[in-house]
């Protein structure tokens, strides 16, 4: 199995757009190797458990059942956030991430409706295999709550085959490969957020 990293550093003083920088590097890493599995994966989570394996499945996969901060319990029924892993199939299908949720909040429910909209079916390890730790943190700057979440949600249906990988525009500003990963440093910003 070969497994590289793609990092992606957002540049300008926009809001954070964490599903926009996901699409980024799903194109991106598409560049260098022609992968067939992608995993998204929230920095501040860390796998307690080395029998939880970093495959996709023949359905969109979540790995996070449980972490330290929700008593290794699901956050909510059918949070689909933290630790995903797609096919290429799959990920396509959806047409990827939203490019509209600029700040915290609504990308990984995005996603969810648009596999639930595919026929497709999350599924997950057992709970005592998929266990995470949250490393504290704070919310930076620009990562503030996104007030337009609900709404955007509310438009999944209508939207989903126009807004994502087909539209995720960006510029590259740098690229450098690194012996275990590759950071790319893009420009994300856009005139009108939160569409």
């Amino acid at each position: 199995t070969l497994v590289h990293d793609t990092t992606l550093v957002r540049y300008g003083d926009v809001k954070f757009n964490r599903a926009k920088l996901l699409n980024v590097g799903y194109l991106e890493a598409l560049k260098e190797h022609n992968w067939d599995c992608f995993i998204f994966h929230d920095v501040d989570l860390v796998p307690e458990n080395d029998y939880n394996i970093y495959l996709c499945d023949n359905e969109p996969k979540h790995l996070v059942v449980g972490r330290n901060t929700t008593g290794y319990r699901l956050r909510y029924k059918g949070y689909f956030g933290g630790v995903t892993a797609l096919t290429r199939r799959q990920f396509t299908k959806v047409n990827g991430y939203s490019n509209n949720y600029w700040g915290w909040g609504g990308e990984d429910d995005d996603l969810r409706e648009r596999v639930a909209l595919q026929k497709m079916k999350v599924v997950r390890p057992s709970p005592d295999v998929a266990k995470y730790t949250m490393v504290f943190h704070t919310r930076d700057s620009g990562n503030e709550v996104n007030g337009a979440r609900m709404r955007l949600l509310k438009k999944v249906a209508k939207v989903w085959r126009t807004d994502g990988l087909n539209s995720c525009s960006y510029r590259v500003l740098s690229i450098e490969h690194n012996p275990l990963y590759i950071n790319v440093t893009v420009d994300i910003s856009v005139t009108n957020q939160n569409l």
